[in-house]
């Protein structure tokens, strides 16, 4: 009779009831073992980020603060061009032969650098009726001026020195101060005019014509400086001619004689004149109103009244004749 055992063999009941075999369970990574994955990826980002960061201090440290003054307005900017150039082109600040750059394009960009440009600009100039025109890199009309070699002191301007000039352009008008000196009859007048002509002269100095007055230079001329501006009073009418015999006189040894040949010496004039003795020979005004040949003229006259008697008017002179 068969008996078991009391020990049987071992048996997977749980392995022979299912079919299948569990799988294996593989052992928990270990601290070290994470470590060791890691490492390589932080130094690949440590190293990234260190030379971002070195890129950004290098980057400031190049980048150079610097002003620019185009047409009088400022604004500041950080560049990395290496020249004035660069740094215009970076700002779009556009630039063309005859402006004005400085420090000039080719030089050098430094820390707190201030680089000015003017646009050039047209300015109309009509000085004394004469226009010309001018490129001027000038904001201002005095600056305008000064640009070309004028004194804006000594010009009558049509707006202020400060009026700013547009880079499209301006036009100007400007009269010139100048001094004049003006002899009418006895009178001399030195004045300083912006007068166009010798007319306007004239007026401004309340100087008035009458009828028949020369005038010299002409009342149209322009009067630049230094001029010396003559009226000659209109000659009353010579009626009565003077005979070949009494022209051919000495007379200009009677005036040196009586007055030192000066036509205004007070108050007879060349020949020592009375008042009444010169309206008797019809004469107007005085002796001293009126040029040499008028003077002359009526003394020939009084000469031919007098019928040759030179004593009873030049007695101490009249032998010169």
């Amino acid at each position: 009779m068969y008996s078991p055992t009391l020990e049987s063999p071992a048996r997977d009941t749980g392995s022979q009831l299912s079919g299948w075999e569990h799988p294996v369970e593989k052992p928990a990574e270990t601290p070290s073992r994470l470590r060791a994955l890691v490492r390589p990826w932080l130094a690949v980002l440590c190293a990234a980020a260190l030379g971002a960061s070195v890129g950004v201090v290098i980057g400031v440290g190049l980048a150079r603060e610097i002003t620019l003054d185009v047409d009088g307005k400022l604004t500041t900017h950080r560049s990395f061009a290496a020249d004035v150039r660069g740094a215009l082109k970076a700002a779009g600040v556009p630039y063309e032969r005859g402006d004005m750059v400085s420090p000039p394009p080719s030089a050098e960009i430094g820390d707190d650098m201030t680089i000015v440009v003017r646009h050039a600009r047209p300015l109309t100039l009509n000085l004394d009726g004469t226009s010309s025109t001018h490129l001027t890199t000038a904001l201002n009309v005095q600056d305008a001026l000064v640009e070309l070699k004028m004194n804006p002191n000594k010009l009558q301007l049509s707006t202020t020195r400060l009026r700013q000039i547009p880079v499209e352009g301006f036009e100007l008008d400007a009269r010139s101060q100048r001094k004049v000196t003006i002899v009418a009859g006895s009178m001399r007048i030195e004045t300083t005019t912006t007068g166009r002509t010798v007319k306007e002269v004239l007026e401004e100095s309340n100087v008035e014509l009458g009828e028949g007055d020369k005038v010299s230079p002409g009342l149209s001329t322009f009067p630049p400086e230094d001029t010396v501006i003559r009226v000659t009073p209109g000659l009353p009418p010579h009626t009565i001619p003077i005979s070949a015999d009494v022209a051919a006189l000495n007379w200009d040894a009677l005036a040196r004689c009586v007055s030192g040949n000066d036509a205004k010496s007070a108050p007879g004039g060349l020949y020592g004149f009375g008042l009444k003795m010169w309206l008797a020979v019809g004469g107007e005004k005085r002796p001293v109103d009126w040029p040499e040949a008028e003077q002359t003229y009526r003394a020939q006259l009084l000469y031919q009244r007098l019928a040759g008697d030179w004593k009873r008017a030049w007695p101490e002179c009249g032998h010169r004749l």
